[in-house]
């Protein structure tokens, strides 16, 4: 079984990209604000993530790096296990330039080469400790944490994306049948108490969410050609949307799907975690550097959240120090 890996990069201080960017903008929208680039900006975790693949998932196939164009300047492209796919690559032309991350993720079925089981990668994840095949796919299957929850949004939140996914699922699916006919995924020892989520849950007759940890997920190739094939309308709806949009859905769709179907084994809800940096800032970031430095689960998310300049500055300082010295050597990836 090959397993490939997939990570999306941009690099927010190309001129090209930026000014195509600001091309596309409404300047009446809210995505126009330069403080909107807080959903670009680079906190230069890429060369740690392709240390910590190195060190920690040396038996990965390709790892196919998706980008704008663009290239960081450390980065061995010649390397054989390393695909460089620029967006016009594989993203139907009639959808480009595309500044929409969903876009750019409920497309990578069309990668030339790409294995039928993957790892979607983001660029502010990092494998923290040795892992096999079997972290990500067992029997050919998926990894994942099967957990029903229900979807909610903060006043003034437009990010309806849960419940756009869980729209899209009941019309193919039933929570109930679901849960019935693999009972022993969905209710593993592996998801500890959270299992009770999905027991309550399965009152509602529609699915009305999952519990999404903001980690890497495990794909079949197979599962984003099926859901193109039954919601292609769905699916160019979002790609045609050049920002993220509220009527977008996700590869969350493609996540959520494999759970319904039952194409899946269960994944330890302890296999990492994600520290958003915004609330309760510094002891989020003090948190973070400990479980860094301890290695404490396998995969790790280090996510840019609402910050200030300054405080974007000291995370990214700090952070950076922090994985010199978990990642300190050069790997085969870089010049």
């Amino acid at each position: 079984m090959k397993i490939d890996f997939v990570i999306p990069w941009v690099d927010c201080t190309d001129p090209k990209w930026i000014s195509d960017r600001y091309n596309c903008c409404n300047a009446s929208t809210a995505v126009a604000n330069p403080e909107f680039d807080k959903r670009y900006r680079d906190w230069g975790l890429l060369k740690y993530f392709f240390r910590s693949v190195a060190l920690n998932a040396s038996w990965v196939g390709t790892i196919h790096l998706l980008t704008y164009g663009h290239l960081p300047k450390w980065l061995d492209a010649s390397n054989s296990r390393i695909n460089i796919v620029k967006h016009s690559d594989y993203i139907p032309s009639q959808y480009l330039p595309t500044f929409n991350s969903n876009v750019i993720e409920l497309n990578v079925n069309r990668i030339v080469g790409l294995s039928e089981q993957f790892v979607l990668f983001n660029d502010d994840l990092l494998i923290l400790s040795k892992t096999t095949e079997d972290d990500f796919f067992h029997k050919g299957l998926p990894r994942t944490t099967a957990i029903l929850n229900a979807a909610s949004l903060a006043r003034g939140d437009d990010f309806y994306v849960p419940f756009n996914v869980a729209s899209v699922l009941s019309s193919h699916f039933k929570p109930f049948a679901s849960v019935r006919r693999h009972p022993a995924r969905w209710f593993s020892p592996a998801y500890g108490s959270l299992s009770f989520r999905t027991l309550l849950m399965l009152a509602y007759p529609t699915f009305k969410g999952f519990y999404e940890p903001h980690l890497c997920n495990a794909f079949l190739k197979s599962t984003f050609d099926e859901i193109w094939k039954l919601e292609k309308e769905e699916l160019e709806k979002t790609s045609s949307h050049r920002f993220r949009d509220a009527t977008d859905v996700s590869n969350w769709l493609m996540k959520d799907w494999q759970c319904a179907k039952g194409d899946f084994y269960p994944r330890s809800i302890a296999f990492g975690r994600a520290f958003s940096f915004g609330i309760n800032f510094e002891s989020t970031l003090e948190e973070a550097e400990a479980y860094l430095r301890g290695r404490k689960g396998k995969v790790v998310c280090l996510n840019d959240g609402d910050l200030t300049p300054e405080q974007y500055e000291l995370a990214r300082t700090r952070l950076l120090a922090c994985l010199d010295e978990i990642f300190p050597d050069k790997c085969e990836f870089e010049l």
